[in-house]
């Protein structure tokens, strides 16, 4: 039987990977860019290996979340929620309003961080934001926004952490 495609994913972090998602789902689902208005990306989810932090969303009128609305099935959305800790109480779902192409308004699905999860603001690890930034490139995203995005991630470094990593990261 098949399954509908109507669960609209909003994905901000690093499931904009289409090739990390891809390992999650053993495909990749239909999708488009999408605008989260009055939503700002923050790192501040700690890992559950305690390394780095993973993105988030909170409310914030005037900013905006970019990234991307993927079509998915119930059996998507079940394995997602399993890779992000759900049922652990990692993240949880949030019910949002994204905005696609011309404007048109859409209902939303995307993971907040659960309270007991969240840290200071800090910093995710490179391998964790190169997924976000080649992601968010993937889908064509402003490289404005993946300016914003990579300076949000790297607040207070003076730039040795990227260079030292070996490869650049943009």
């Amino acid at each position: 039987s098949t399954l509908s495609k109507d669960i609209l994913y909003f994905a901000y972090g690093s499931n904009l990977d289409t090739a990390r998602l891809e390992t999650r789902l053993k495909h990749i689902p239909e999708s488009k860019p999408a605008r989260l208005p009055d939503y700002r990306l923050i790192f501040d989810k700690k890992a559950k290996n305690g390394e780095g932090t993973y993105a988030n969303i909170v409310r914030a009128p005037g900013s905006e979340v970019w990234g991307v609305v993927y079509f998915f099935d119930s059996t998507d959305l079940a394995l997602l929620d399993k890779c992000e800790g759900v049922s652990g109480g990692h993240y949880e779902h949030e019910h949002l309003e994204v905005e696609i192409e011309n404007g048109v308004l859409v209902q939303a699905i995307s993971y907040k961080a659960c309270s007991k999860w969240i840290a200071l603001e800090c910093r995710p690890t490179m391998e964790y934001l190169r997924h976000v930034i080649e992601g968010a490139r993937n889908h064509g995203l402003s490289e404005t926004y993946i300016d914003q995005v990579t300076k949000i991630a790297t607040a207070g470094i003076d730039g040795s952490l990227i260079e030292h990593t070996g490869d650049t990261l943009l």
